[in-house]
């Protein structure tokens, strides 16, 4: 573990060193190299992350259980547990903007339920209302446990939703979502003007833009790709691809009699 942690302190510090003594494309390399280096050790960050938790929830315990502990131990522990949240926030904040901040908000809460017992408890208040007086306490020991508690455990749940947002996003997908374009199309191979057939003989080749009619070849910028069923297969075929001449039929929709393919811009959908 601390190998793995000094190994991610050094990859960090060279990002900001190269970064900023170096011009936009060898930060850019750097930030390329540094990404690299979480993706390839994305299970091991995952149990640093785990094992901080676990010390976290240690050094709760102790402060929320002795009351009565050294002051000395009191700093060291509320030190550990800063540089523990710190750790977890390292190893998710290259995930995005989203898991980054989740998880900074919970580490906080963390840090904060462990040297909330440790706050000296203050005298009670009076106060006069409505003729009458009354004693209230801003701070007392039963309350400091029952924030400190509940500051933990919120913690512990928002760094763990952070942990999955950044790793493991496809839990909190819902089940029966619409399937994205990109998906829908990405069953279709894509032809790559290749006209050799199985036996080994081959056929003319003629641009797709050749078996469109001229009102379709005016709306052919907006297709990335045409569907087209080439020798009993549906392909993908780029707008200025070659295909078999004799072997292959443009796909229409039968409704509008437009041809099916891949938009290539967003809100152009055919």
């Amino acid at each position: 573990m601390l190998r793995l942690v000094g190994e991610m302190l050094n990859a960090t510090a060279y990002a900001i060193v190269h970064g900023m003594s170096a011009g936009f494309e060898p930060e850019q390399k750097t930030r390329d190299k540094m990404q690299l280096w979480f993706v390839r050790n994305q299970t091991r960050l995952l149990a640093i992350d785990i094992i901080c938790v676990t010390l976290l929830f240690f050094s709760y315990l102790l402060t929320s259980t002795f009351q009565t502990l050294s002051a000395e131990l009191l700093t060291g522990l509320h030190i550990a547990s800063f540089v523990l949240a710190s750790f977890i926030v390292v190893s998710v904040v290259w995930r995005g903007v989203v898991p980054a901040i989740i998880c900074i908000l919970g580490s906080v809460l963390i840090v904060n339920s462990i040297m909330l017992p440790s706050l000296e408890a203050t005298l009670p208040n009076e106060v006069n209302f409505g003729g009458k007086r009354y004693m209230y306490a801003p701070y007392s020991p039963e309350a400091a446990e029952i924030a400190a508690m509940t500051h933990f455990f919120l913690g512990v749940l928002m760094v763990g939703f952070s942990i999955i947002v950044a790793y493991k996003p496809a839990l909190l997908f819902a089940r029966n979502r619409p399937i994205s374009l990109d998906a829908e199309w990405a069953k279709y191979p894509v032809w790559h003007d290749n006209t050799l057939l199985a036996d080994g003989r081959s056929e003319p080749s003629v641009p797709v833009r050749s078996l469109i009619t001229d009102k379709d070849r005016y709306l052919l910028w907006r297709y990335e790709y045409v569907l087209a069923n080439i020798y009993g297969t549906n392909h993908l075929v780029r707008p200025e691809g070659l295909v078999p001449k004799d072997s292959t039929a443009v796909l229409r929709d039968d409704a509008s009699g437009m041809i099916i393919g891949k938009a290539r811009y967003t809100g152009f959908f055919v």
